[in-house]
């Protein structure tokens, strides 16, 4: 059994797209896996996948492993922080402003988030509570975001005034000021085979499920999505990306260039 054989009967138990793992990074990664546990060969390494809860996980985190940077897309941020959190934050009666971060993986892009709110809204909405909950399937990763080191080409789109305010360069790793955990909460989540978590005023879900799932999880995962998100409640997406042909019963685009949907 080939590297692609293996993938086409792999892929398939996670949901995911075979043909988008085929690149050399991938093979070396997965060989250096069935080496560490001393399988033979591909063959026997997919049987210990089908058959081990545990190594079904591990395969899924070298297939799905998310590189992200601080501000990433920064039009994306300009566009939800000109238009789409002022417009939340007018409605009447909001004591508080959640977003979920799917796929956070080492924490990027819910600590641009929240660095995003304290430059710009947190002191002309004093009394409004940000909450933000960053999901992963991998607890390492988890563990990482939760350390907020990172290497000085993560912060590559961090003004440099943010840097100074925020960071702590500590022999060329950045370290987050500790004081930014409060209103982040770090969970192990799976999209994919867990049930959302609900009343989310905004939803990011870039470059994972629109990229990496089947066409059949993809719909899975976003029906999801709007089930989780409160009436006229955003889902931002990468901008490479694209929902699957079953969305306009769901969601309208609000902002097309920028890849942000609304329910409705």
């Amino acid at each position: 059994m080939g590297f692609d054989e293996f993938l086409k009967e792999a892929s398939p138990l996670f949901g995911l797209q075979w043909r988008l793992f085929r690149r050399k990074g991938i093979k070396r990664k997965v060989e250096r896996r069935i080496g560490g546990i001393g399988a033979s060969n591909f063959q026997n390494y997919l049987q210990r996948v089908r058959t081990n809860p545990e190594e079904q996980k591990h395969l899924s985190r070298i297939l799905t492993v998310t590189i992200s940077r601080f501000l990433r897309d920064k039009t994306v941020f300009q566009t939800v922080g000109d238009s789409i959190i002022p417009a939340l934050l007018k409605e009447k009666d909001r004591e508080d402003l959640r977003v979920w971060s799917i796929g956070c993986a080492s924490g990027e892009e819910p600590f641009s988030l929240l660095l995003f709110w304290k430059q710009k809204f947190e002191k002309v909405w004093p009394k409004i509570l940000l909450s933000i909950l960053a999901t992963d399937i991998d607890q390492s990763l988890l563990e990482r975001a939760k350390e907020g080191k990172y290497k000085r080409s993560s912060l590559r789109e961090v003004p440099e005034e943010i840097q100074r305010g925020y960071f702590t360069n500590e022999k060329g790793i950045y370290a987050l000021d500790g004081t930014l955990w409060k209103g982040i909460e770090f969970r192990r989540h799976d999209i994919l085979h867990e049930e959302p978590f609900s009343e989310m005023d905004i939803v990011f879900c870039r470059n994972l499920a629109f990229t990496y799932f089947s066409k059949t999880a993809q719909i899975e995962v976003l029906k999801k999505i709007a089930s989780s998100l409160k009436e006229k409640g955003y889902l931002v997406i990468g901008k490479d990306e694209s929902l699957p042909l079953t969305y306009p019963t769901l969601f309208i685009p609000a902002f097309p260039m920028e890849r942000i949907y609304q329910k409705f």
